[in-house]
């Protein structure tokens, strides 16, 4: 395989398909809640050869698939235990801590300036040990997998519509590491992502991710939570010439709920924030993609 981008030939001349991986994590209330939907709904509609990596937190997912694995979140990653224990009570770290450091920017959406930071602390931005647990889990399965490919899909997702290797193809441009949905103006959505696991900023990324937990330093952002690390790195990375794709074309300029109006809004949607009570996105989340069929 070729060291520095997406290559299916391999050392002795001979081609083979990329190898794809999926990864997600759960607690126990949110499988019962979504996650097992994820589960068979991804079971039903992704390409057979694709392999599903399921970080379960203190229980087993029971969808019976010889391609989804469960793994035990906490039993493989020890970072990610003793971060949970470092910060068990400290308010800091879970969205509770209540400052004031304002910010002024300009918001795409509202097509204005808007201030913002004035609750800094407060929520789920600055909850840096509920977001440990993704991060964690992309990390782990990084080092773990035999893929070529790790696509990040959160697990408050269901998928209605089948999902094969020539469309996941267009996700990753050989010459990028990563795949994402870019916003403009706020954070990118991270809700799916695409990792070319052969490219050194992969790498580089997972390891730079790793210390923000191990050695705390995600503390010096201005925000905790994996999109804001997430944009950091992509950043950094993007500034010493490395390159990221926008699976989004664009649409993020216009719509916030950005995977529905993406062209993943052909195939699966996200029950972002309180939409996993309604069971779907809103019918105003949709700017260029038609509302996905009932479950």
């Amino acid at each position: 395989m070729s060291d520095n981008a997406l290559d299916s030939t391999l050392a002795d001349g001979s081609v083979r398909p990329l190898r794809r991986a999926v990864v997600t994590t759960s607690h126990k209330a949110g499988y019962e809640k979504y996650g097992r939907q994820m589960a068979a709904t991804f079971d039903h509609h992704w390409s057979p050869e694709i392999q599903l990596l399921f970080y379960s937190e203190e229980f087993t997912p029971d969808v019976a698939s010889p391609r989804i694995e469960a793994r035990d979140l906490l039993a493989r990653c020890p970072g990610l235990v003793a971060f949970k224990a470092r910060h068990a009570r400290r308010p800091l770290a879970h969205g509770k801590a209540w400052r004031i450091k304002p910010r002024l920017r300009y918001n795409n959406y509202l097509g204005r300036y808007a201030l913002k930071g004035l609750k800094w602390g407060l929520g789920y931005r600055w909850d840096a040990v509920r977001f440990a647990h993704k991060c964690f889990a992309i990390i782990d399965a990084s080092r773990s997998t035999d893929a070529d490919v790790l696509i990040w899909v959160d697990a408050d997702t269901r998928f209605f519509a089948d999902v094969g290797a020539a469309q996941l193809e267009g996700f990753l441009p050989p010459d990028c590491f990563v795949g994402c949905l870019r916003r403009w103006s706020i954070h990118t959505e991270t809700g799916f992502l695409v990792f070319d696991l052969h490219h050194p900023a992969t790498r580089i990324y997972m390891d730079e991710l790793e210390r923000m937990f191990t050695g705390d330093l995600l503390f010096r952002e201005y925000e905790f939570h994996d999109a804001y690390l997430f944009d950091v790195l992509r950043e950094r990375l993007e500034r010493q010439g490395h390159k990221s794709h926008d699976i989004a074309m664009g649409a993020g300029r216009k719509a916030k709920h950005v995977l529905v109006n993406s062209p993943l809004g052909g195939f699966m949607d996200h029950m972002k924030g309180d939409r996993k009570d309604a069971g779907a996105s809103y019918a105003d989340d949709f700017v260029s993609m038609p509302p996905p069929p009932a479950a």
